[in-house]
């Protein structure tokens, strides 16, 4: 394991100048040498998630500072309704729309967040996905903006598609960020299938005393193959064929289960 770090970590350095990728902030360096396992995943019809694991290495020396990996996955629209008691009777009301909110988020650090960066850097950089959910239409009389958001991550949250860690993984898990001896580090993130299949990034950030010294970013590509790719496809180029053919499909299945079952 040691010597593949270090295999790694000169791979990282050496490639450093001519990997450099869109950076995530402007006012920083972007000399974090950063990579990643699996810069593209395939998924089939058997496919049930997946592990995304990000290497990279501490720049300074002496190895100072924290390291904070946070995974994005798309922007996409989103709404929370607010529950309501109306003739006895729970009912969703209220409805707030976001026009984007990451459709995943995974925030990966050798200390927790608060530890490391003052609340307006977490914001800044947005560290937390409800830094990035962004409102469409106005809340109702007497709410809190703050309050949709803590409910969008709440939901996703318990939907496996908002993931925390903040410490390293203990014996027999697999999730979570380790750093090594000579500034080596090592974050893995579990992926549910129920997350978008879309384009992802990873961003690597290297905190020091609350301030953001370097950052890099990574693209990661999540696509479709075989015949599920084929039928996905159809559906979003040529929606009035897919249209089509799903008719077919089902006349032509409901035809044969009733040859099947009629009566003699």
């Amino acid at each position: 394991m040691k010597r593949a770090l270090a295999a790694l970590a000169f791979a990282l350095f050496a490639a450093a100048p001519a990997a450099a990728q869109e950076q995530p902030t402007t006012d920083v360096a972007n000399d974090l040498p950063a990579g990643v396992a699996e810069e593209q995943i395939t998924v089939s019809s058997t496919y049930g998630g997946s592990f995304i694991t990000v290497f990279g290495v501490n720049p300074d020396r002496r190895g100072r500072g924290d390291i904070v990996v946070v995974l994005r996955g798309p922007n996409e629209r989103a709404t929370v309704m607010r529950k309501r008691r109306v003739l006895g009777l729970w009912v969703n009301g209220d409805p707030v729309r976001f026009s984007e909110a990451p459709a995943f988020f995974a925030v990966l650090s050798t200390r927790p967040l608060n530890q490391i960066a003052s609340p307006q850097s977490i914001w800044r950089y947005k560290l937390d996905p409800a830094a990035s959910a962004q409102l469409a239409s106005a809340v109702p009389a007497g709410g809190d903006p703050s309050a949709y958001r803590a409910a969008l991550v709440r939901l996703r949250r318990e939907q496996g598609l908002y993931q925390w860690y903040t410490r390293a993984p203990r014996e027999g898990e697999r999730g979570g960020l380790t750093a090594y001896q000579g500034g080596l580090f090592r974050a893995v993130v579990r992926l549910p299938a129920n997350a978008p299949i879309d384009q992802y990034h990873a961003d690597t950030y290297l905190f020091r005393d609350g301030r953001l010294i370097s950052a890099q970013r990574i693209p990661i590509t999540i696509s479709r193959i075989g015949f599920e790719r084929t039928i996905h496809d159809l559906a979003t180029n040529v929606s009035w064929l897919y249209g089509i053919v799903t008719v077919m499909l089902a006349l032509l299945a409901g035809w044969g289960a009733a040859l099947v079952f009629r009566r003699s």
